[in-house]
């Protein structure tokens, strides 16, 4: 990123992460450094991955819209994010898994993950869409068993994982 670009982003106030956050959004065609690139990336990943879960059975529920609104916020840092522009991104979401088939968006998603926390995040937050509703339908079971072999996570971790989020969602059992 040249100087010039770093004064305007510190003049507006950006951190990286937020700066990185924009980007995934769409709204800024700013240059970013490496790092906040690479933030801007899993971002993208692990939301797209959240939006894949909800959607593979061909019906995106409300519990699962409302799910993913708020891991996305979550993500955000400021716990806000327009409706607009949730609304936008979930429509280019749905665009390119028009284009692409669901299999193809999977591995593009995931090969944006590269650190095991980002991985982990992304999966434990597309369970969460999935399990929302207390009801895993088989093409959302087979989802997230793709899923766990495209983040390359272990049985045992996944099953963690999964074991966590239905803790989280609905107390102990």
């Amino acid at each position: 990123m040249d100087l010039d670009a770093r004064i305007k982003k510190l003049g507006a106030g950006l951190s990286s992460r937020q700066a990185a956050w924009l980007h995934a959004l769409g709204d800024t065609q700013e240059p970013l450094s490496t790092d906040e690139q690479s933030a801007a990336d899993e971002i993208a990943g692990i939301v797209e991955a959240m939006f894949l879960m909800a959607a593979v059975d061909g019906v995106i529920a409300d519990e699962e819209i409302d799910k993913l609104a708020e891991g996305i916020r979550h993500l955000s840092g400021t716990g806000a994010v327009d409706d607009g522009r949730l609304m936008r991104w979930l429509d280019q979401l749905r665009e390119c898994l028009d284009a692409d088939g669901w299999s193809r968006r999977l591995r593009e998603a995931t090969a944006k993950l590269k650190s095991p926390e980002s991985r982990e995040k992304a999966f434990r937050l597309a369970v969460a869409v999935a399990m929302v509703d207390d009801y895993v339908a088989h093409a959302e079971a087979a989802a997230i068993d793709a899923l766990a072999a495209e983040l390359n996570l272990t049985g045992d971790d996944a099953t963690r994982i999964l074991r966590e989020v239905q803790q989280e969602l609905f107390g102990p059992a």
